[in-house]
């Protein structure tokens, strides 16, 4: 593509920009976890409407790093963290019914073991997916991506462990399945100017946040915002949700409390170091 330069008429006409891009966020499919987990949770039925919906409505279902090589398309990208058995179990089957494809995010050293970073939560216990089990998924058009190795928040740790733990779990992903990873998603969607640089430098060519926005083409691959899917969430809902992103006053207030939050999850990190 031909640049004009500032200030010099080429008489060329620039192409349009990209539409925003729709990134919808989920952890798991099913009706059986505990209610202060719910909100991660969406009931069978409805995710099978909201994948209906998005289909009959003429958008293409497909994984992030898919949807991100085809920006002309009319497309929403569908992800999962965590690795939840479920996946398998529940949410492919649906999936495939549209013939939807979708991204995996897996916290490696958890593989095949439970999500025991969810301290509080009786969903500490949930199974996650083992590494047989993540192989085999290539071939169900399922693009798997790392959550990091230790599912830690990387934006307070110390640069060097980050570094270690997104290699890691490169790595683990590489050894395990034969494949290498594009794509990263932050743990808890936390990141930084330096953690984005680490996963870059790894070798990803997106990673994840939440954000509660559009990913807008304009912004880094290593800042893309993701869509938080409510359990309630019908066939209007979803449809209204990849059209304008979050629009409540909860959402942004989110956003703005973003520093002074990690100022304390890092004044917490010290201190359950013994720092």
């Amino acid at each position: 593509m031909t640049t004009a330069l500032p200030g010099v008429d080429t008489g060329l006409i620039e192409p349009p920009l990209a539409t925003p891009l729709p990134v919808l966020m989920y952890h798991s499919v099913g009706d059986s976890v505990s209610a202060d987990f719910r909100r991660w949770e969406v009931p069978p039925g409805a995710f099978a409407e909201q994948l209906g919906a998005l289909s009959a409505n003429g958008y293409h279902l497909t994984g992030l790093s898919d949807a991100l090589a085809h920006p002309e398309r009319r497309q929403v990208a569908i992800t999962f963290d965590d690795g939840f058995e479920d996946f398998v179990t529940t949410a492919l089957p649906a999936l495939q019914n549209v013939g939807a494809g979708a991204t995996l995010y897996v916290p490696t050293a958890y593989a095949g073991r439970r999500a025991s970073w969810l301290d509080g939560y009786s969903e500490r216990n949930l199974p996650l997916l083992d590494w047989p089990d993540l192989a085999a998924l290539a071939g169900e058009g399922v693009e798997l991506g790392s959550h990091g190795h230790r599912h830690l928040e990387l934006d307070v740790v110390p640069t060097a462990l980050a570094r270690y733990d997104v290699t890691a779990s490169r790595r683990a992903i590489e050894e395990n399945t034969g494949r290498s990873p594009d794509s990263f998603s932050y743990p808890f969607g936390y990141h930084c100017a330096s953690v984005r640089s680490v996963v870059a430098a790894a070798g990803f060519c997106s990673a994840c946040e939440i954000g509660y926005r559009l990913h807008q083409p304009i912004r880094s691959r290593f800042a893309i915002s993701r869509l938080v899917v409510e359990p309630t969430a019908g066939a209007v809902e979803i449809l209204r949700l990849v059209a304008q992103g979050h629009r409540d006053a909860l959402a942004s207030a989110r956003r703005s409390l973003r520093s002074g939050w990690r100022a304390y999850r890092a004044a917490r990190w010290r201190l359950g170091r013994g720092a």
